[in-house]
């Protein structure tokens, strides 16, 4: 197609192009939210005409996802890491809620937008766990299941599984964000507060957490 000849970028300046497509839509959404984000914003906030814009992504469902699959994509190979090594569990605990908190206050929106695409369109699970990424979490299992069960047998810790333990760290750092509106209409939390609401979590939750775990 004529359009497509006109704006087709050659090679590096289209990955280049495409890239920073990418932040700006994360940038635009962070501020807006993706219901209130505008394609024109985000184009503008590129430097790319929207006829550009559209040739990378047809649609801001599309972009969200690319933008979703990216942050999500950068942040998990450092939870596996972290969840697979020989860290004692105490500070495994320390480094996922530190590295999940900081990557939610950068991107707030994603919570609820994963949780409602996901409700809508399951296969974006088999896109965000490709690539190798799902062995990658079938062995994170693994550890954290020998791991959990050589605490339980020593007496440090009180019995829980793998899959418990994982569903309530990522719960407890989640939530939060994806109940945002709740979370601040009912501890009376004005939109300012809440990034101080999420810095004491950040300090708090570890230690809360570990003391669930106890015998």
């Amino acid at each position: 197609m004529l359009l497509d000849r006109m704006v087709k970028p050659p090679g590096q300046a289209g990955a280049d192009t495409k890239a920073r497509i990418l932040d700006a839509a994360d940038a635009v959404f962070t501020r807006r939210g993706i219901d209130g984000a505008r394609m024109q914003e985000i184009a503008d906030r590129a430097r790319v005409n929207k006829a550009l814009l559209h040739y990378h992504f047809r649609s801001k469902d599309e972009l969200a996802r690319a933008v979703w699959l990216r942050i999500a994509a950068s942040l998990l190979p450092q939870i596996f890491e972290t969840m697979t090594s020989d860290a004692a569990l105490d500070g495994k605990i320390d480094q996922f809620v530190d590295a999940y908190l900081t990557r939610l206050q950068r991107h707030p929106y994603i919570p609820t937008y994963i949780l409602g695409e996901i409700a809508r369109r399951p296969e974006l699970v088999s896109a965000l766990f490709s690539s190798g990424r799902g062995a990658a979490a079938r062995r994170m299992v693994r550890k954290l299941r020998e791991q959990i069960a050589e605490e339980i047998g020593k007496g440090r810790i009180a019995p829980v599984t793998a899959e418990q333990f994982m569903a309530t760290l990522l719960g407890a750092c989640v939530f939060p964000f994806a109940a945002r509106p709740l979370i601040a209409a009912a501890l009376g939390i004005g939109p300012r507060a809440f990034g101080g609401f999420i810095e004491r979590r950040r300090k708090e939750l570890p230690a809360f957490l570990k003391r669930g775990l106890r015998p």
